[in-house]
């Protein structure tokens, strides 16, 4: 067998062979016969740099593609039972026509409005006070006036938010986006008065449409919100759960009264509150 040209040849015949002394090994030829060497066992040949980059740019848009099927197929998921019924103005139908509904929603958005006046009255004067508000009329609110009196207090994009209460829970769902391609964002929430004037809300699941999202960051952002309004928050791992714990305020600078909030119920469409306002800031006897 010859063996490889010497590097000097090499060079001037223009070959890359630089072994001399071997059998072309680089070219897997004997230069003798002019026949192919065979590649040992556990040959590998490399992919062409032009192969490696043709893959890349193939693969790159099947991941875009399979994160947009993704995406899609999340915002065209229906929204939640509780969520679908109650996103009529006049919330679940039950035999009525949704004309029949309509109107009954604008009378139960008027006795909310009405019911929070006198609440509100009732708050600003020495002694007990009570209220007790249905879900129809909370969800009546949010579809007529909501959008009509407040357009801001929704994040822009959102609408339709619409709650179901439940013993001692809240379910609350809108929908994020707009037309054909939206879905629902929901929250399940334990809600109890843990003393007086301090609430605590537990999220027990969250998600968009069917997709589970993590509980922390949307129970940070709600508390976010509620400082915006004045109140103080704190969260708190009980029992290996976080907790936001709401505190209200108890003293206006009005007349030097203090306000209690005593009692918080939630039942199966139904909220009930309860307290008392005193003069001074003396604590009411729990």
């Amino acid at each position: 067998m010859r063996s490889c040209p010497s590097p000097s040849s090499s060079a001037a015949s223009g070959s890359d062979c630089d072994l001399p002394g071997q059998p072309c090994q680089r070219h897997n030829r004997n230069v003798e016969t002019d026949s192919l060497i065979p590649p040992p066992d556990d040959f590998e040949p490399s992919q062409p740099a032009p192969t490696r980059r043709l893959r890349r740019l193939f693969l790159w848009p099947v991941i875009l593609l399979a994160a947009a099927v993704a995406a899609a197929a999340v915002m065209v998921m229906p929204p939640p039972a509780f969520h679908a019924a109650r996103l009529p103005a006049g919330g679940p139908l039950d035999g009525r026509t949704l004309q029949a509904a309509t109107a009954a929603a604008q009378q139960d958005a008027r006795r909310l409005v009405t019911a929070c006046s006198g609440l509100h009255a009732a708050i600003m004067r020495v002694g007990h006070w009570d209220a007790v508000f249905t879900e129809r009329q909370i969800n009546a609110w949010l579809a007529i006036d909501l959008p009509r009196n407040h357009p801001d207090v929704l994040p822009a994009g959102a609408s339709g938010l619409r709650v179901e209460l439940l013993p001692g829970r809240v379910r609350a769902a809108m929908r994020i986006g707009r037309g054909p391609v939206a879905a629902s964002l929901w929250i399940d929430a334990a809600v109890s008065l843990r003393e007086v004037n301090q609430l605590g809300i537990g999220l027990r699941a969250a998600g968009l449409g069917r997709l589970p999202l993590p509980c922390g960051p949307l129970l940070q952002e709600l508390a976010r919100r509620l400082e915006r309004l004045g109140l103080v928050t704190e969260i708190r791992r009980l029992d290996n759960q976080r907790l936001l714990v709401v505190y209200i305020p108890s003293t206006h600078e009005a007349g030097g009264l203090s306000h209690w909030l005593s009692r918080l119920g939630i039942r199966s469409g139904e909220l009930v509150l309860a307290g008392e306002t005193r003069r001074g800031r003396e604590r009411p006897a729990e």
